[in-house]
């Protein structure tokens, strides 16, 4: 195949991809997608706050232990993040979720602080796993190992 014909190619799948795209924005009511994305990130703020703070716990590296060696499944560190996800949805104007979640967050009365729901949940988030990996490293370091 030449330079030619595969340039040409290229500018097809250019246009079709910048075709759909345009089409897709005109038509497409972005409004539906507002709910999506606050679920992402309700997903993600916490989660990186969980990580981040087993990061510096394990003092801003990973080993090659804390990969290969680690635990299939961290509980403190996993209901850190389900804290720091619930708290999220707790704090967001309007709740978000299922009906059954909403009526509960409804019933609960929002604090309506003001600040937004990803702050608080990546804090909450952050410090709760902070203490959960504090924890867990000093039991292993004082644990003898398996022989």
């Amino acid at each position: 195949m030449t330079a030619r014909v595969a340039n040409r190619r290229i500018r097809l799948l250019i246009a079709l991809f910048a075709a759909t795209a345009t089409i897709g924005a005109l038509t497409i009511e972005l409004r539906t997608y507002e709910s999506f994305l606050l679920l992402l990130g309700s997903f993600f703020v916490p989660l990186f706050g969980v990580l981040l703070a087993d990061w510096l716990v394990a003092g801003m590296r990973y080993r090659q232990s804390d990969i290969f060696s680690a635990p299939a499944y961290r509980p403190a560190l996993i209901a850190s993040w389900l804290i720091g996800f619930a708290l999220y949805h707790w704090l967001h104007e309007p709740p978000l979720g299922p009906s059954w979640w909403v009526d509960i967050v409804e019933e609960t009365r929002q604090p309506g602080v003001g600040i937004g729901a990803s702050l608080p949940s990546f804090a909450a988030a952050f410090c709760l796993a902070t203490i959960a990996a504090s924890v867990t490293r000093r039991r292993s370091a004082v644990a003898p190992y398996p022989s």
